[in-house]
């Protein structure tokens, strides 16, 4: 059983290169809870593909408004914008670009992409998966759990388990 072991073992290592099973991006506290039935959030819902909103220190920003943070918000390592993309129907992702790894200079959103002000990398985000369109980076984009409920209008976002 061990010389089995033993020859199977590198093979599966082999098979495994590549795989990135952490980012790069360093974790960081995120959390945000709203009703998309009231106040600025009406209108972030499933239907309305290609809408986003940012959460950064500076609050939480839609639709040209700002909402100031509550203690319990968290916003991840460098922002994290949450997008509508009609698949999932929700994608988070931390605004920080693991080519760059700079918190201080997080990525601007386009409506499509994530773009990266340092490298220039784009990410894109309206097919739900933040991969890198120019092939500078290697790593796609820190993805955060967002999951909605149709019923209560809640929309949540966490940390991916």
């Amino acid at each position: 059983m061990r010389c089995l072991l033993l020859i199977v073992l590198p093979f599966l290592l082999i098979g495994c290169k590549g795989t990135n099973l952490r980012s790069a991006v360093p974790d960081a506290p995120i959390h945000l809870e709203r009703n998309t039935n009231v106040g600025m959030y009406v209108n972030f819902v499933p239907e309305n593909i290609s809408t986003y909103l940012i959460i950064d220190a500076a609050g939480i920003h839609l639709n040209g408004i700002t909402e100031p943070l509550t203690v319990q918000d968290a916003y991840g390592y460098a922002g994290t914008v949450v997008y509508i993309d009609g698949e999932h129907p929700y994608g988070a992702y931390d605004l920080c670009c693991p080519h760059c790894l700079l918190r201080d200079k997080p990525c601007t959103v386009d409506g499509i992409y994530a773009i990266c002000p340092v490298c220039n990398e784009h990410y894109d985000i309206y097919l739900g998966n933040g991969v890198p369109q120019y092939g500078i980076a290697q790593e796609q984009l820190k993805q955060y759990m967002a999951t909605y409920n149709a019923s209560t209008g809640k929309l949540y976002v966490g940390p991916k388990n």
